[in-house]
């Protein structure tokens, strides 16, 4: 596949952009987990899982990408990954009922995850299937367009010299 595609490389961009936010807060929420556990914990605990999670499954459509041949595949992908999210935020259970506290708020924090992993994947998509300025351009310049020749005025009136 051609990496230098303008939609390839807008795809790349978007995702290294997440993938940078979620590895600056990983490395934020490390610090401050070193620094004062239980205060982390009572604070932040939710937001490290949820960067964590999210780094994991960029880190899985990074790979899809990097394996794709063509456009088509990652399109078939991206789709692919838009109705698994929407069946499961859909279809899936909304509150997980296990004895353990904390299982139940790692669902409810999944659930948050996939939202925004649901979201990704549609811009991602929407990314694919946008058109580039050269795509636009292309079309209009195949157009060729007849020259008419400028109707004559009548000359009325005096002539002046």
């Amino acid at each position: 596949m051609d990496k230098g595609d303008l939609k390839i490389e807008r795809l790349q961009q978007y995702l290294d952009r997440q993938k940078g936010v979620v590895e600056s807060n990983i490395k934020e929420y490390n610090q401050q987990l070193e620094k004062n556990y239980l205060y982390f914990f009572g604070w932040h605990a939710d937001d490290l899982y949820k960067a964590y999670y999210m780094n994991q499954h960029y880190k899985a459509i990074q790979e899809n990408l990097d394996n794709a041949e063509t456009p088509q595949n990652i399109e078939e992908f991206l789709k692919r990954g838009i109705s698994y999210m929407e069946d499961d935020l859909l279809q899936g259970q909304l509150v997980k009922r296990s004895t353990s506290p904390m299982s139940n708020i790692s669902h409810s924090l999944e659930m948050e995850c996939k939202q925004k992993l649901l979201k990704d994947f549609q811009n991602l998509n929407k990314i694919l299937q946008s058109e580039t300025v050269g795509e636009r351009i292309r079309p209009q310049e195949s157009v060729k367009r007849e020259v008419t020749p400028a109707k004559e005025k009548k000359k009325t009136g005096p002539r002046l010299r």
